[in-house]
């Protein structure tokens, strides 16, 4: 016992006073549950086996000459709230490659659709020492660029080591993360955001919690998704999309996680008491999960189609559902059809995703009232959105929005805070 407690003083000693030696100094303990871990994502369709050495990072293109500014986007919505950015920084310093990493296939697959020419596009490394030393000694970016909620130990404590400047942009963190870092504030005298150049968030709440924590040069600009493009439509697309479509009424359910596609198809079955003819679109969050909701529907006795055959054939879609299990298609779908349901606020625990897209197409829009993600913009567009949590009340939005024509004024062209965010790129850009 005495030894135990001898080991755990002396742990408890190093993190306090010398955190960044023991992280590297443990980081290869972690290594085999960190490839456990890797194999186990390959096996479910997480990662992409073919470029697997990425996340170990060993590079899969070669760095292009000059200087280089890496940004890192976790998924597909921080990779689409950073389009503006990177047009932006293309926009002042044409001359300035940029390097843009993220986690998911999903949004590796925006990345390519929508930013092929404009950037390189690598998986980021897990946040082994070697692994990260090797990424950023063969990148060398002059800036690196978080987004969100991104903090990884070993990467920031290297780039602040070589001097990198680090920003993080549009910073969100949970109120449960928020707590455990103040602990580790308290008792092991960690403070998470002292590493970082500069911070931009969105509140003040958020901006006093992490200046507690440790940030410097602390700014509150607009939330990135407020200046997010609008989402691209592919016109050959839509007139087929439109064509299969026909003249149904049909209202859109987007970014369903589980749980909500069981509200969804309850939703369906009351609509179809009073629009015996409706189309119930569904567009999953996680492509991968297709054959689970189809299941669900025809558990439910509904007719089934999915986006990717539909769009092969030449007839209407008659089934009671769609199923889309494409990714970056949605722009076609806001086009035609007017009713639309975010999902991801409709059960607790994902804080639920953006309903700016639809939005910037005029849409008539309802979400659930779990939104801690969009808390910051909600209020700018209360007026523009229904809240919805029971198939009844989904039943009752949809009924009277199909039934509507479609808005005519725009929801958002007011709300324009791109200038704002271009003005500190340029500060940023500069210091570079």
């Amino acid at each position: 016992m005495l030894f135990l407690a001898i080991i755990l003083v002396a742990l408890y000693l190093v993190l306090r006073f010398a955190p960044k030696k023991l992280l590297r100094f443990l980081s290869p303990l972690f290594i085999p549950f960190v490839k456990i871990c890797i194999a186990f994502r390959i096996k479910r369709g997480l990662e992409n086996k073919l470029r697997i050495a990425e996340r170990f990072g060993l590079p899969s293109q070669k760095r292009p000459s000059g200087k280089l500014i890496w940004i890192h986007a976790v998924s597909v919505g921080e990779t689409l709230s950073v389009i503006p950015i990177i047009n932006e920084i293309k926009r002042q310093k044409p001359d300035v490659s940029i390097l843009l990493t993220t986690m998911t296939i999903t949004a590796a697959q925006q990345v390519e659709q929508r930013l092929a020419n404009k950037v390189i596009h690598q998986f980021i490394p897990f946040d082994i020492f070697s692994w990260t030393r090797r990424f950023v000694k063969y990148w060398k970016p002059s800036i690196a660029m978080f987004v969100e909620s991104e903090l990884w130990p070993n990467t920031l404590f290297y780039l602040n080591e070589k001097n990198i400047p680090i920003y993080l942009l549009n910073a969100r963190v949970s109120k449960r993360s928020l707590v455990r870092m103040f602990f580790a504030k308290k008792y092991l005298g960690l403070l998470p955001f002292s590493l970082f150049s500069g911070v931009f968030t969105t509140s003040v709440e958020m901006k006093n919690a992490t200046e507690l924590l440790g940030a410097h040069n602390v700014r509150i600009l607009p939330n990135l998704k407020f200046v997010s493009d609008k989402l691209p439509v592919n016109e050959t697309n839509r007139k087929r999309l439109a064509y299969k479509i026909s003249k149904r009424k049909a209202w859109i359910a987007v970014s369903t996680h589980p749980g909500e596609e069981t509200l969804i198809v309850r939703a369906h079955k009351m609509i179809r008491q009073e629009i015996p003819d409706i189309l119930t679109i569904i567009a999953i969050r996680h492509p991968s999960r297709v054959s689970e909701v189809c299941s669900l529907g025809a558990d439910e006795e509904l007719s089934v189609s999915i986006y990717s055959e539909t769009m092969q054939n030449r007839k209407h879609i008659s089934e009671d559902l769609l199923v889309i299990d494409e990714m970056g298609c949605l722009g076609e779908f806001f086009e035609i059809v007017d009713t639309v349901l975010v999902c991801g606020s409709l059960i607790p625990g994902i804080g639920g995703h953006n309903f700016l897209e639809p939005l910037n197409f005029d849409c008539d829009v309802a979400i659930g009232r779990y939104i801690e993600n969009f808390k910051d913009i909600y209020p700018y567009v209360k007026d523009f959105c229904t809240q919805v949590n029971t198939a009844s009340e989904i039943k009752d939005f949809v009924v009277k929005s199909v039934r509507a024509p479609k808005r005519s004024i725009s929801h958002i062209t007011t709300l324009n805070f791109k200038l704002e965010w271009e003005k500190a790129l340029k500060e940023i850009l500069d210091i570079s």
